[in-house]
């Protein structure tokens, strides 16, 4: 192996690696985000919904966010502390599919039974003790226009558990997507009432990746 390969092999990680490049709407979201993350518990938390066209930098912001909020172990409980919680809607507006893919998101251990026999409350227990023991402070949803797939009734289920959460773990609720996804939301009037919308221009400059 020849001298400077690693660092070459380093440097060559970093260009074709996500390279954040900042602009002022996309900031102005940040810097909001952190507000929200930062402000005090109260029983109804601010939320926000953030849609613009496809590859605008909407998931940039949410993965930028989530590093300056990354889980962090707290020797002395033995628990591992996660402020943010970012997730991908399922393709559909499925209940029990999304509450497996929080779990799996936090790590959750496997239980004795098996995921097919889990019903939707006991995993909505499950999960909320889970959350409250994080110390979890928001809720991030990324392509919420995926639940426009489901038939209205499975949108409402769906949006009603998203407000579930947000008020009984008392943490931010914040959703990204297209524009379609102002309509996703909407479905549910007492969600759409707290979630302030902000919407990412096409002209602006936006962050990227460099391969």
């Amino acid at each position: 192996m020849r001298a400077g390969t690693t660092e070459e092999d380093g440097r060559i990680a970093l260009i074709q690696s996500d390279i954040w490049i900042g602009f002022p709407r996309a900031e102005q979201v940040l810097d909001r985000l952190q507000g929200m993350i930062e402000a005090p518990r109260q029983t109804r938390m601010p939320g926000l919904l953030v849609h613009g066209a496809s590859g605008i930098g909407k998931t940039m912001i949410a993965r930028n966010l989530s590093r300056k909020y990354a889980p962090e172990y707290d020797p002395a409980s033995g628990i591992t502390r996660t402020p943010l919680l970012l997730l991908q809607a399922p393709p559909a507006p499925d209940e029990r599919r999304f509450y497996l893919h929080i779990l799996a998101a936090v790590g959750a251990p496997a239980t004795a039974l098996s995921a097919r026999a889990q019903n939707v409350a006991s995993l909505e227990v499950r999960v909320i003790a889970l959350l409250r023991d994080l110390g979890l402070r928001m809720i991030m949803i990324d392509e919420v226009h995926n639940l426009l797939a489901g038939t209205h009734r499975e949108q409402r289920r769906f949006l009603n558990v998203l407000r579930y959460l947000s008020n009984e773990l008392e943490v931010s609720l914040v959703c990204l997507g297209v524009s379609e996804a102002v309509d996703a939301i909407r479905g549910d009037i007492q969600l759409a009432r707290r979630l302030d919308e902000h919407h990412l221009p096409t002209g602006a400059t936006m962050p990227s990746s460099r391969t």
